[in-house]
C-alpha cells in the first residue's frame, strides 16, 4: 500500500512535471513561431523605410536641381519682361550663361538646358534642327504642371539613343526653360546610398526604366531590365500592404520593397529572404541546443532547488532595485562595514567579490580624477552615510569623472535605501552619465553664447539708437529751424532761397542717413541683388569723380583724377553695386581733408595674370586727419567712429565702411586701407568685370523732362506735399497733370477719359481705397484698347525684391524710388514714349 502510495504521489509529480514540460515546448514553439513572425515583421519594416528613405534622399539631392531651374526661369521671365522682343542670338547667351552658372552650382556634373520662348525652341542639340514644340513631351508636361518642375519619364535621345530624362518648368503665359539630365550622372548624387549587404537597389522612372541601381552584379542596366520589368509584373499584380517576393536569376528568394517619389519615380528595394531570417535560424540551432542541455539539468537543478532559494531571494531583492545600465553594483552594511559586489564593469573588480567597506571605498576614490577624490571620499564614507541615515534621506549621491579606460568620463554616483533591503543596508552603484553630461555641458555653453549674443545685440542696437538720434536730430533741427526763418522772413527772397538751400541740404542729409540704414539691413538679411549691367567704366568713374572733383572745388580742396582706362571698353558687372562702393570711398576722402589739402583719385586695368576676368583697381588718397591704427582694426565693424580729439565731426550713421566691406566680397573683390594720424587715409579696391565690347562712336542723347511737353500724367498720390511738389516739376515742364488723392479715384479717372489721352500713369504703392498693386490690376482689366498699353509707374520708398515682383505682378512697367528725381522720370518716359 505504501509503496502503490509512493508510486502514486511519484505518477502524479511525473504527470505535473511532463504536462509543464510539454506546456515549456508548446509555449517556446509558439514563442518561436512568434519571433519569426516578429523578425519577418520588422525586417518588413526596415525594407519599406529604406526604399522610403531612398526615395526621400534622392528626392531631396534633386531639390537643388529644381531651385537652381526655378532660379533660372525666373531670371529669363525678368529678362523678357525686359526686353520682350530679344532674338534668338541673345537668347542663346542668357541659356549659356544660366547654364555655366548652374553648372557651377549643381550636383549633376552632366547636363544641357534649352527652352520654348515665343513658340520657338532655342538652346539644346535638337535647336539645329525645325522641330514642332507642341510634340516635345517635356514642353507639354511643364505647360500642364503650371509652375511646378515637371519631370518626362526616361526616353532615348539622338542617333546613338542615349537615355536621358528633362525637367521643365513653364515661365510667362507658355515660355518653358528645361534641363536635360542623363542618368548615368545621378551616380554623383546616388553613390552614398549604403544597402543591407546582399540587397539590391533601383531607381526607376513611372514606366519602370531603370535610372540608376546599386548592387554588385557585373551587367549592363539592358541586361538587368527583364528582372526589373518582372518585379513591376509583380508589385501591379499583388497587394501594395503587403511584402512581394521574386526569384532572381541564381534562384534566390528576395523580399520586395518600393515606394513612389512625389515625381512619380519608383524606389524599389530587395532583400535575400534568408539574410532576413539569418538570426532566426541561429536561434532555433541554440534553441534545440538548449532543449537538450535543459533535459540534462533539470534533474540536477531540481536537486539543488532548495539550497539556491534563499540565494535567489537575495538576488531577486537586488535586481528590483538595480538596472541593467549600471556600470557597477554593490550591497553594503554601513553598520558592520560589508560589501558584497553584485556587478561591475571596467572598475577593475570581478565579480562576486565582497570584503571591508572602507577598504572598497579606497579603492574606488582611486580611479576617481585627483580634483574630486577628496570630496567622493567623504561624501560615501561611512559616517556621512550614518548622518544622512537619521536625517531620513535615502537617496544621494553625486556626478564625478572617473578613469574608465585610457581616459576619464562622467559617471553618476548614488547610494540608495529601500525598504526591500535590510534595515542596515544600502545600493551602491555607479552609472556612466559622459553622453548626457556632454551633453549638459554643451547645451550651457550654448545657452552662454546666446546670453552673450544677447547682450552684444542690446549693446549694438543701443548704439545704433543712439547714433541715430543723434545723426537724425541735426538734419531735423535744421529742415525745421531754415522753415521757420523763411516764415519769419518771407518778404525777403535772397534769405529765402538761401533757407531753402539749407533745408534741401539737411534733407538730403537725412536721406543718407536712411539710405545707409536700409542698405545695411538688406545686406544683413542677404537680400541685395546684384543687377548685371554693359557700361563705360571710364565714363563711370569719369562721372562720380567730376561730382566730387567739384565738392573739392566748392571746398577748397585739390582733386586729382586719372583714369587709365580705354573709354571704348565696355565691361560687364553690377554698375549700381561699383557707384555705391566709389561714392562711398571719395565722400569720405573729401569729408575728412581739410581746407587746401589733396585728394587723389586713380583707376586703372591691371595687365593680364592669367585669371579669368580682368581686374580694375581704384586707388584713394587723401592728405585728411587720417586713423589711428587702433581704429583702423574696426573700421568695418557697424557704428563704429574715430572719436579721437580732432578728428571733424560729420554726419553719418558709421554704416558706409561696413557696407563698402561687404559689397566689394560680394563683388568678389578686395580692400586695403592704410591710414596714419593727421597724414592722411589710401583705400585700395580690386574688383573684377567682364569685358563685353568697344562703345564705339555712338552717344546717346538723355531726354528731359521738358521734352514730353504736351503729355497728359495721371499722378495716384495720397500724400498732398507730395502730391503738390510731383505736380509743381511736371506743370514747370509743361506737362498737364490729373491728380488722384486715392488708387479707386485714379480708376475712375482713367475710366473717364478720352482713350489714349492719357500718356502715362504714376502710381503711389500705399495708398487707402485701392493701394497700388490693386489699382493697377483694375485698369488693366478695363475693356479699353490703352488699358493695357498706357505705361503705369510704381512710385515706392521700398526697394525690396518682393516689392518690385508685386507690382510687376499687378501689371506695372516699372518702378521709381521716392523721393522722385525728375531726371530718373524723364529716361523712363523717353524709354516707354518714344515709342
Amino acid at each position: 500500500m505504501m509503496d502503490l502510495k509512493i508510486f502514486q504521489r511519484k505518477f502524479k509529480v511525473s504527470l505535473f512535471s511532463m504536462m509543464v514540460f510539454a506546456f515549456f515546448l508548446l509555449v517556446a514553439m509558439i514563442s518561436l513561431y512568434v519571433v519569426r513572425d516578429k523578425i519577418l515583421e520588422n525586417s518588413h519594416i526596415m525594407g519599406r523605410e529604406l526604399a522610403a528613405h531612398f526615395a526621400v534622399k534622392d528626392t531631396a539631392r534633386l531639390k537643388g536641381q529644381e531651385m537652381l531651374l526655378r532660379s533660372a526661369a525666373q531670371s529669363m521671365a525678368r529678362m523678357q519682361q525686359m526686353k520682350p522682343d530679344m532674338s534668338d542670338a541673345e537668347l542663346e547667351s542668357a541659356l549659356l550663361h544660366f547654364t555655366e552658372y548652374m553648372q557651377r552650382n549643381a550636383e549633376v556634373a552632366r547636363f544641357d538646358m534649352c527652352a520654348v520662348i515665343n513658340g520657338r525652341l532655342v538652346g539644346g542639340r535638337s535647336s539645329e534642327q525645325k522641330v514642332d514644340v507642341h510634340s516635345l513631351r517635356w514642353y507639354q508636361a511643364a505647360l500642364q504642371n503650371n509652375n511646378e518642375v515637371a519631370y518626362t519619364n526616361l526616353y532615348q535621345y539622338g542617333k546613338s539613343n542615349e537615355r536621358v530624362l528633362t525637367m521643365a518648368v513653364r515661365f510667362g503665359a507658355a515660355d518653358v526653360l528645361a534641363m536635360n539630365v542623363y542618368p548615368e550622372r545621378l551616380n554623383v548624387l546616388l553613390v552614398d546610398n549604403q544597402l543591407p549587404q546582399h540587397s539590391y537597389y533601383y531607381l526607376c522612372d513611372p514606366n519602370g526604366n531603370i535610372m540608376f541601381t546599386i548592387n554588385d552584379r557585373d551587367m549592363t542596366i539592358e541586361a538587368q531590365q527583364p528582372y526589373v520589368d518582372k518585379l513591376f509584373e509583380e508589385i501591379r499584380r499583388g497587394d501594395s500592404d503587403k511584402v512581394q517576393y521574386i526569384t532572381d536569376y541564381e534562384g534566390e528568394k528576395r523580399c520586395v520593397y518600393y515606394t513612389v517619389s512625389n515625381t512619380g519615380w519608383i524606389s524599389i528595394v530587395t532583400i535575400p529572404y534568408a539574410d532576413l531570417l539569418g538570426d532566426y535560424k541561429s536561434l532555433m540551432y541554440w534553441f534545440v541546443l538548449t532543449l537538450a542541455i535543459f533535459l540534462l539539468l533539470v534533474g540536477g537543478l531540481a536537486l539543488r532547488e532548495r539550497s539556491l532559494n534563499k540565494q535567489v531571494e537575495e538576488f531577486v531583492e537586488v535586481t528590483r532595485v538595480m538596472s541593467r545600465s549600471f556600470l557597477a553594483v554593490f550591497r553594503v552594511n554601513y553598520v558592520t562595514n560589508r560589501y558584497y559586489m553584485v556587478k561591475a564593469e571596467n572598475i577593475g573588480f570581478d565579480p562576486g567579490a565582497e570584503g571591508d567597506y572602507d577598504e572598497l571605498l579606497q579603492q574606488l576614490v582611486g580611479y576617481v580624477e585627483p580634483e574630486a577624490a577628496e570630496e567622493f571620499a567623504e561624501t560615501f564614507s561611512r559616517t556621512n552615510i550614518k548622518e544622512l541615515v537619521e536625517r531620513n534621506i535615502n537617496d544621494f549621491g553625486g556626478e564625478f569623472r572617473q578613469r574608465l579606460g585610457k581616459g576619464y568620463k562622467w559617471v553618476n554616483v548614488r547610494l540608495m535605501r529601500d525598504e526591500l533591503l535590510k534595515p542596515d543596508e544600502a545600493i551602491f552603484f555607479y552609472r556612466e552619465v559622459d553622453e548626457e553630461k556632454q551633453k549638459e555641458l554643451e547645451h550651457m555653453q550654448v545657452t552662454e553664447h546666446a546670453l552673450r549674443v544677447a547682450r552684444e545685440n542690446v549693446k549694438s542696437r543701443n548704439m545704433f539708437f543712439s547714433a541715430m538720434s543723434h545723426d537724425m536730430r541735426a538734419p531735423l533741427n535744421g529742415i525745421i529751424g531754415m522753415a521757420e526763418l523763411a516764415e519769419l522772413h518771407k518778404d525777403d527772397c535772397g534769405m529765402v532761397r538761401d533757407y531753402i538751400k539749407k533745408i534741401r541740404s539737411s534733407g538730403e542729409q537725412l536721406l543718407t542717413l536712411i539710405n545707409d540704414i536700409l542698405d545695411m539691413a538688406r545686406l544683413d538679411n542677404a537680400k541685395v541683388e546684384h543687377v548685371q549691367e554693359t557700361f563705360s567704366l571710364a565714363k563711370v568713374a569719369g562721372d562720380i569723380g567730376d561730382v566730387f572733383a567739384a565738392q573739392a572745388e566748392l571746398e577748397q580742396k585739390y582733386f586729382e583724377q586719372q583714369l587709365l582706362l580705354d573709354e571704348n571698353e565696355l565691361v560687364s558687372g553690377d554698375l549700381q553695386g561699383l557707384q555705391q562702393i566709389l561714392n562711398n570711398i571719395l565722400s569720405n576722402a573729401v569729408k575728412y581733408t581739410q581746407a587746401q589739402g589733396r585728394i587723389s583719385f586713380l583707376v586703372r586695368k591691371e595687365l593680364g595674370d592669367g585669371r579669368r576676368r580682368p581686374q580694375y583697381t581704384f586707388i584713394v588718397k587723401d592728405t585728411g586727419c587720417g586713423m589711428s591704427e587702433k581704429f583702423l582694426e574696426k573700421i568695418f565693424n557697424p557704428f563704429e567712429r574715430d572719436s579721437r580729439f580732432g578728428v571733424p565731426k560729420v554726419v553719418g550713421t558709421g554704416l558706409g565702411m561696413t557696407i563698402v566691406k561687404s559689397l566689394v566680397e560680394r563683388l568678389e573683390g578686395t580692400i586695403h586701407i592704410t591710414s596714419r594720424v593727421d597724414e592722411g587715409t589710401c583705400v585700395i579696391i580690386s574688383l573684377p568685370f567682364n569685358v563685353a565690347k568697344n562703345a564705339g562712336e555712338t552717344k546717346h542723347v538723355q531726354p528731359k523732362l521738358k521734352d514730353f511737353a504736351g503729355c497728359r500724367v495721371l499722378v495716384a498720390e495720397d500724400n498732398d506735399i507730395n502730391m503738390e511738389i510731383i505736380s509743381e516739376l511736371l506743370t514747370m515742364n509743361g506737362l498737364e497733370v490729373l491728380p488722384a488723392a486715392d488708387g479707386r479715384a485714379a480708376v475712375e479717372l482713367f475710366k473717364q477719359s478720352e482713350p489714349g489721352s492719357i500718356s502715362m500713369v504714376l502710381m503711389d504703392m500705399q495708398m487707402p481705397e485701392l493701394n497700388g498693386c490693386e489699382a493697377a490690376q483694375a485698369i488693366r482689366r478695363l475693356e479699353r484698347a490703352d488699358a493695357q498699353s498706357v505705361p503705369i509707374l510704381a512710385l515706392t520708398g521700398n526697394d525690396e525684391p518682393d516689392a518690385v515682383e508685386a507690382a510687376m505682378a499687378a501689371g506695372m512697367n516699372d518702378y521709381m524710388i521716392k523721393p522722385l528725381k525728375m531726371k530718373l522720370l524723364a529716361q523712363k518716359m523717353g524709354e516707354y514714349l518714344s515709342h
